[in-house]
């Protein structure tokens, strides 16, 4: 029965291309000027999609035997219309996951049109994964996206445009270039970014003069974002906005202190006795790692899977979009020996979780999609990574995925998922039940009065000592437990710091927890040699030191709570 479905797959294409044929040609019989200009069909294009095998539990589940190798390269190979992007041809394990000795283990990534994919995804065999090569998100929730909605053309009668002069200064008035600022009126928003002397000019559209509707100021490093709601901004004259230095509500966070308010509330300035991550590999699969910047340069080993093609050398070095960096930096973060205390501001003593593990920094953005996600898996396979953190989701599931989180389980792999930031449920991977899954925590004592963070704060999980959970943070069942990722103070390119908000913040501080833990001698050999039980040892260890947020949390938006560093005593009977 499986052999006939790749022919009827064919046989079907066959007669949708000659039907699809037959009426192009009388299209252009009965369209206008057809016998002077050949007329061109419009369609949405060819996407990329995941062709695989369904394997072990997920082949299981579905009550059939999963297909061979060579079945699997014969009908995909064969199917026309479809062109083969690459293989993803599986992990060091891949066989230990097998119940035939020839099972079939390789993810084609193919492109073909929307039309043929739906056919197959209809027609597919239950031994047979098709499905959508997402894309897959990460980094903060866009600050402006709720707050600042269009207002409809419709409704402007004669709109009023002016230019609005903005000038950014710093510590001692000094002008900030660089800064990206956005002028939210009545139209679509404008943005800019300053000049070496601190300035940007806006063209302002709204429906009657008056204050706008919101600007927001972004420095690159070293100061925290303004946001202001009605603003009254003028014309001809420069508008002055001071933002506010890192030092500022709390000076003893980095670059001028060893650890951020997330880290101290999780009690790891309170270790008196820590391994540091020693031993343990750490992987983060994001947008790469800045091994430049003075607390990053123990960063050894990564590879860039942004091609389609093999690793392009030490380009995971070259983190252009920062997000990887900020990660790498809550959980491994070290001065260099040797170097003098002063040497660079940036070198000031902020430490990670896990300043001695092994990092490994994969290197999936821009551009990563499921396909991706699941070479850098095998990856952390393939290098027996122990802990691997993830901060990038999507809205849609991924059968392939999941079957590779299991593959990586088994392997003794721990993933660390950030829930999302849409503000809604958990998304995929998070929701995965083969990873630990993320919310982001905040602390209002620890932000300027004038950021955006400070309109994030969802009211009724808040509490009297100033927690909350932000509105962007996504929540659900799947939520394991929370981490801090509000106002995140951690490195960045360019020997930089910036503060950053979002559950990828927060899942980098239990991923940096769970490299500590995993040091630890005594709590090493209690969750046993490496496999699938390790695992899930440690994801209840983190669950175990975990300290409840409210007292009633009905929508789980902090999971079993904080895991806090100082509860180890209690669980264990011994000094930290």
């Amino acid at each position: 029965m499986r052999r006939r479905l790749a022919p009827r797959w064919r046989k079907q294409m066959e007669r949708d291309k000659k039907g699809e044929a037959a009426r192009a040609g009388d299209d252009r019989a009965a369209a206008p000027g057809a016998g002077s200009r050949e007329a061109v069909a419009l369609d949405a294009g060819r996407k990329q999609y995941l062709i695989a095998p369904r394997r072990h539990a997920l082949a299981q589940q579905a009550g059939v035997t999963p297909m061979s190798a060579a079945e699997l390269h014969s009908t995909v190979t064969q199917l026309p219309g479809v062109e083969v992007v690459h293989v993803v041809e599986g992990h060091k394990n891949t066989h230990l996951h097998s119940v035939r000795p020839d099972e079939a283990a390789h993810t084609y990534v193919v492109k073909l049109d929307a039309a043929h994919a739906q056919m197959l995804q209809a027609t597919a065999p239950p031994h047979m994964i098709v499905e959508e090569d997402h894309p897959l998100g990460y980094g903060r929730k866009a600050e402006l996206e709720t707050s600042d909605r269009l207002h409809p053309q419709s409704a402007f009668d004669a709109p009023v445009s002016r230019e609005v002069l903005v000038r950014v200064l710093g510590t001692g008035d000094t002008p900030l270039p660089g800064v990206a600022i956005t002028l939210a009126g009545d139209g679509f928003p404008a943005t800019a970014t300053t000049d070496a002397s601190g300035e940007a000019t806006l063209t302002l559209v709204q429906q009657q003069p008056g204050p706008a509707r919101s600007l927001f100021v972004r420095p690159l490093s070293g100061y925290w974002n303004k946001y202001l709601l009605s603003p009254n901004v003028v014309s001809g004259q420069p508008n002055v906005i001071r933002v506010t230095p890192l030092s500022q509500p709390n000076p003893d966070v980095p670059p001028h202190g060893r650890f951020g308010w997330g880290q101290r509330l999780m009690g790891l300035d309170r270790l008196t006795r820590s391994f540091g991550g020693r031993g343990v590999r750490v992987a983060v699969v994001d947008s790469g790692a800045d091994a430049a910047h003075p607390l990053l340069a123990h960063i050894r080993h990564g590879m860039d899977l942004t091609g389609s093609g093999p690793d392009a050398g030490d380009t995971w070095r070259l983190d252009t979009i920062g997000h990887g960096s900020h990660c790498a930096g809550v959980i491994g973060a070290r001065p260099q020996p040797g170097e003098p205390a002063a040497a660079t501001a940036a070198q000031a003593t902020m430490l990670g979780f896990a300043p001695e593990a092994e990092m490994h920094a994969l290197k999936i953005f821009p551009g990563g999609q499921f396909s991706t996600l699941l070479r850098a898996l095998d990856y952390c396979i393939d290098h027996d990574i122990d802990v691997v953190n993830l901060s990038l989701g999507a809205p849609q599931p991924s059968q392939a995925v999941e079957q590779k989180l299991l593959e990586a389980v088994h392997s003794g792999v721990a993933c660390i998922v950030a829930a999302g930031n849409s503000g809604g449920p958990v998304q995929y991977p998070a929701a995965s039940a083969s990873v630990l899954a993320v919310s982001a925590l905040g602390l209002q004592g620890e932000l300027p009065h004038d950021v955006w963070e400070r309109t994030q704060v969802v009211q009724h999980a808040a509490t009297r000592a100033g927690l909350f959970a932000p509105t962007f943070s996504c929540f659900g069942p799947q939520i394991a437990v929370c981490g801090p990722g509000v106002g995140i103070i951690s490195t960045v390119p360019g020997a930089a710091f910036m503060p950053d908000s979002g559950t990828s913040m927060a899942a980098p501080h239990i991923a940096g927890l769970a490299a500590l833990l995993l040091s630890d001698p005594q709590l090493a050999a209690w969750m046993g040699p490496r496999g699938p039980r390790r695992v899930a040892a440690l994801f209840q260890l983190i669950r175990a030191i975990s300290s409840p947020i409210v007292a009633h949390d009905p929508e789980n938006r902090f999971g079993g709570g904080l895991p806090q560093l100082q509860n180890l005593q209690r669980l264990l009977g011994r000094p930290q």
